[in-house]
């Protein structure tokens, strides 16, 4: 019996260790839309239920609902130290090949905005209909206030629906 338990926690430890995994450390944030605790839809109602990336829940952008479902803290809550960087992802399906949107990271404090970063669709390989990752690394000024919101989501600002799915966010904190 003895035995038993031993290989039994080897092969759960082996299988919990297994590689590829998503990051997930305190500054990790991750979203396939099936849980949608600490993320914002805006303005409104751009989640459905479809053929997304993984899961059956996606966020659609129109010219109508712009932007997606998206992630939103203020830096101070995030953490103690300054954050210096962010890693951000999400997969998109184009709907024709012009359609036309931005992965953004935005801060802005009191309506106002502080740093906007967009890195657009045209910047990789997309074809319609096909579910494309998109990445990027964007450096956040040291001169950012830690009262601003972070925000991270899809805009789409073309005239063609963008299907939105896993959307990533890891931050990196500055050593001082």
């Amino acid at each position: 019996m003895k035995k038993i338990v031993i290989i039994l926690s080897a092969i759960i430890f082996m299988y919990s260790c297994k590689g590829g995994a998503k990051k997930s450390g305190p500054l990790d944030f991750t979203n396939d839309f099936e849980g949608q605790i600490g993320w914002v839809d805006i303005p409104h109602g751009t989640l459905m239920i479809g053929n997304a990336h993984s899961g059956k829940v996606l966020s659609k952008t129109t010219p109508e609902n712009q932007y997606s479902f998206g992630f939103h803290r203020f830096l101070k809550d995030l953490s103690a130290k300054r954050i210096k960087k962010a890693e951000i992802s999400a997969w998109v399906n184009l709907s024709s090949a012009n359609s036309t949107g931005s992965l953004v990271l935005a801060i802005d404090s009191a309506g106002t905005g502080l740093f906007w970063k967009g890195i657009p669709t045209k910047d990789f390989t997309t074809t319609p209909d096909k579910w494309t990752e998109m990445k990027g690394s964007v450096l956040i000024p040291a001169t950012i206030s830690r009262n601003g919101e972070l925000k991270v989501y899809f805009w789409n600002s073309g005239k063609d629906p963008i299907l939105v799915d896993d959307i990533d966010v890891s931050l990196k904190e500055a050593s001082n």
